[in-house]
């Protein structure tokens, strides 16, 4: 039999066998934590093969948890940015606050009702559950597409409740371990002053002086990430040498900072960590899931913890999000499908393993269930959210508007200018690129847009309400390929494009193994586009009416190509080598700019004047 003892092997095994499991999970569509749960299960308390706490011995496996979890939650904070919760702050802080207490009072009765956990880990197991997990709630949101305000809220309260969560959890252990003493209502005292000082002190600190050295481009380039990655690891350690889980909330508090501190590294800075959280969090899942026992494991599927999960989903999360967000802006439909999806992940298992065994070495009655039963919670809720959340949400109503805006893959100016004819047409629009000179020319005309790769992590927290369509449009015929590729499962076979790749054996090879449709009439590759608007070509709007056709357009402009058509906020990319289109329709193309009478007649009558014949560029 396979027995992977030493820590050698049995580390790069489990980092392999995680990202295979984020690779499963990407083919089918689910969150990744459920095949990163089961991996672990097979390979540690099924088939024996792994024991990471042996492996990793004597502290390692908790050590590179503790670091794991820091960096993950300092990721989470550098997506919160407070413009995108405008008017819905009450509610977060709410959930955050008055939730969280009603969530960690309702469990431990529940744990101590249904299960007979003593008081002690009753109140523990009540902490451990309190959080949502970020890692799991994003991919989530991706899928059901909910509006802006309930992803908000979902998504800031994943985040900062995972320190609350923390801060919980290590306030009910020091109450269980000096429990009985005189000492042991001053020590949880002490414990928790020193959690949120320490905290609140390490993450203000050192999360301002970060923000500092990167607004004032002190660090070379090539070395931002590493050193904001060393600093993060510093602050972490500083934080729990003086109270021990406090670095969950340092971290947390570094992250917001350097996010809203208008940073020009940030979005880098993202993109790099978003790719470190990806192997750590699909390590130290497998590794949290191969160390449970197989007691444990087995114990999950018993009456008693299936009760208790049934508790959790049914009265628990509901009574909380119902009740503290009472009064808020969010009306009752979102309240209700916010009390549906609460997931717990990689927090959850983190801390529960951890203050397991600690309550083990006490020979604390009770230890040994605790993780069968945030195992279960975990398991149970995400399982849950992943399969009916979608058909809930829109039983609610609370689904995002028609999506017939566009994703446009290229900020150059081309892609500015064909975002700025889609704008004055009322489209909503996105511009993503990984040039910054680009992305602050589109910024600077007032074009919403995205710094970095749609291909990473980071570009799966992009909101995507009123988006329905792709349209790839840069230099490079892979990336648009897989840019298509990717959301196709967001949008639609029919809603994605890219340009024709260049070359007739890539345009074969791609074309059949993404499947993607060519843009725009007669196919242009990116260099025939590229060669005509140097030449002085622009994308123009024009009208057609039924004194004014497209036979009439194409007799004045016979050169030009057409991109898309449509009218009140709806466009469609044109395809193929011929289309008719009816009257009181919009043709946005590319071709020379108007002159003279010509723009005038090119004016719909609903709007007259209202188009130009050269957009900015």
């Amino acid at each position: 039999m396979l027995h992977l003892e030493e820590a050698v092997v049995a580390l790069p095994v489990m980092v392999a066998l995680g990202l295979a499991a984020q690779v499963l999970a990407a083919r089918l569509r689910v969150p990744a934590i459920l095949p990163l749960l089961l991996v672990g299960f097979l390979v540690g308390p099924v088939l024996h093969w792994i024991s990471p706490g042996t492996a990793l011995r004597p502290q390692g496996l908790s050590v590179l948890t503790s670091l794991a979890v820091g960096v993950i939650l300092f990721e989470g904070g550098l997506t919160l940015k407070f413009a995108d919760i405008r008017g819905l702050g009450r509610a977060v802080r709410r959930l955050v606050g008055v939730g969280a207490g009603i969530t960690w009072g309702l469990s431990a009765l529940a744990a101590h009702l249904i299960v007979g956990l003593p008081w002690g880990v009753a109140a523990l197991f009540g902490a451990l559950v309190i959080v949502t997990g970020p890692t799991v709630i994003a991919p989530l949101l991706r899928n059901i597409r909910p509006n802006a305000k309930v992803a908000g809220v979902l998504r800031w309260e994943g985040i900062l409740i995972d320190p609350v969560g923390a801060l919980a959890a290590a306030i009910a252990f020091e109450w269980v371990r000096t429990s009985g003493r005189e000492e042991a209502l001053s020590a949880t005292l002490v414990h928790l002053g020193s959690f949120v000082g320490v905290g609140l002190a390490v993450g203000v600190v050192m999360g301002g002086a970060l923000a500092v050295v990167l607004r004032r481009e002190w660090l070379p380039e090539h070395l931002v990430n590493p050193s904001v990655l060393a600093w993060v690891l510093l602050a972490l350690g500083i934080s729990d040498s003086f109270a021990p889980e406090s670095g969950l909330l340092s971290t947390t508090l570094m992250g917001l900072i350097v996010a809203n501190a208008r940073v020009p590294q940030a979005e880098g800075v993202l993109h790099f960590k978003e790719e470190l959280v990806v192997v750590l969090l699909s390590t130290i899942f497998v590794a949290l899931a191969a160390n449970v026992p197989a007691e444990a494991l087995g114990a999950v599927f018993t009456p008693g913890p299936l009760l208790l999960l049934l508790a959790m989903v049914l009265v628990v999360r509901p009574a909380s999000v119902l009740l503290s967000t009472l009064g808020t802006s969010l009306n009752l439909r979102e309240r209700l499908f916010i009390s549906y999806v609460g997931p717990r992940g990689i927090v959850a298992a983190a801390i529960s393993a951890l203050f397991a065994e600690r309550l083990t070495a006490l020979g604390v009655p009770g230890a040994e269930t605790l993780l069968t039963l945030v195992f279960a919670v975990i398991v149970g809720t995400v399982i849950l959210a992943s399969l009916t959340a979608r058909p809930v949400a829109r039983a609610l109503n609370v689904l995002e508007a028609e999506p017939f805006g566009y994703l446009i893959v290229g900020a150059h100016p081309l892609g500015r200018e064909l975002a700025a004819a889609l704008k004055a047409e009322n489209v909503e629009v996105l511009l993503a690129d990984t040039n910054r000179n680009n992305i602050a020319q589109a910024r600077l005309e007032g074009l919403r847009s995205h710094y970095g790769t749609l291909l990473g992590e980071a570009a799966d927290r992009l909101s995507l309400e009123g988006l329905g369509h792709l349209l790839a449009l840069t230099p490079n015929d892979e990336a648009n390929a897989l840019s298509a590729a990717k959301y196709r499962r967001e949008f639609g076979k029919a809603n994605v494009f890219q340009l024709q790749p260049r070359g007739a054996d890539q345009r074969t090879r791609l074309q059949e193994a993404e499947r993607a449709t060519s843009a725009f009439l007669h196919a242009p590759t990116f260099d025939e586009l590229q060669e005509r608007h140097q030449a002085g070509e622009r994308v123009r709007r024009t009208g057609l009416t039924e004194e004014y056709t497209l036979e009439d357009f194409r007799r004045d402009q016979p050169g030009a190509t057409l991109l898309l058509a449509g009218r009140g906020g709806q466009f469609s990319v044109l395809t193929g080598t011929e289309v008719e289109l009816p009257p009181e329709t919009t043709v946005i193309s590319l071709g020379p700019p108007d002159e003279g009478d010509a723009a005038k007649r090119a004016d719909p009558p609903r709007n007259p004047g209202a188009l130009e014949g050269k957009l900015p560029g």
